[in-house]
């Protein structure tokens, strides 16, 4: 058993999850089909070492995309598998382990510090993700870095420089959408160093951002930020020392460390 650490306590028993919606197939295991370069798929799987909930990871493949797509129509990851229950995005994902295994919380009790946890979540799930997103597709420092921790995953070698291309093309369009184009790189770190400003100034005084202990808005604005962390863009999390001090408090959490590890 792991020690009891801030704010994660150890977990009870897994308890039975109430259907959401019927599948076809019931597994043995809870599945979390997931990519490791995804700071998405990271909040969950923080989410669930957090529950203590075992699970297996089924990284999502070019083979297996019409397997996530007749879990989650919109193709995209992370999607639980938790018995007959099948719950897609990162923020449900939290909140349906809260309901079925109440302790540890992800998210506060008190109405007030609920409120605030979930206007950070949404933040950082809405607002900063397309930012981190943008510095690692659109920054051609980060563009190697960006295809081997993806493609190299989601495809065999013949297949890669194809997917890569395609991956490029279909990020771009996605953050040119958004005002991001590989032409105002400055205008994104801007934005990004902004961001560090505001996490900084919540931690003012505090070891977490709402207090004492961690809560589902430090897992989600970690996820982001850890990830960013691979690429060039590490400089700019580091000059802000509150930041990066909170970093590496809750990586050295207990299962906030296995879900880097994992």
């Amino acid at each position: 058993m792991r020690p009891p650490h801030p704010g994660f306590h150890e977990p009870p028993a897994p308890q039975t999850p109430p259907s959401r919606r019927s599948v076809a197939f019931v597994p043995d295991e809870v599945l979390l089909y997931d990519l490791s370069d995804s700071a998405f798929c990271l909040k969950a799987r923080i989410c669930l070492q957090v529950k203590g909930v075992p699970f297996r990871r089924v990284t999502v493949t070019l083979g297996r995309r019409g397997e996530l797509r007749r879990l989650n129509p919109l193709g995209r990851v992370p999607v639980l598998v938790h018995g007959e229950t099948v719950i897609a995005d990162q923020s449900r994902i939290a909140h349906h382990l809260d309901e079925v295994q109440p302790e540890p919380r992800l998210v506060p009790i008190g109405a007030e510090a609920r409120a605030y946890a979930g206007l950070v979540e949404a933040w950082a799930d809405g607002l900063l993700a397309p930012i981190v997103s943008a510095c690692k597709w659109l920054n051609p420092d980060n563009r190697a870095a960006a295809l081997a921790n993806t493609v190299t995953e989601m495809a065999g070698a013949p297949l890669r420089p194809l997917v890569g291309w395609l991956l490029v093309r279909l990020m771009r369009r996605r953050h040119a959408a958004r005002g991001y184009t590989p032409y105002a790189l400055d205008q994104v770190e801007d934005r990004l160093q902004e961001s560090l400003a505001r996490v900084a100034t919540l931690l003012d005084g505090k070891l977490y951002l709402l207090g004492r202990t961690p809560t589902l808005a430090d897992v989600a604005v970690f996820a982001q930020l850890a990830c960013l962390r691979r690429y060039a863009e590490a400089r700019l999390v580091d000059q802000v020392a509150a930041v990066g001090e909170w970093l590496e408090r809750l990586g050295a959490l207990p299962p906030i460390a296995a879900a880097l590890a994992s």
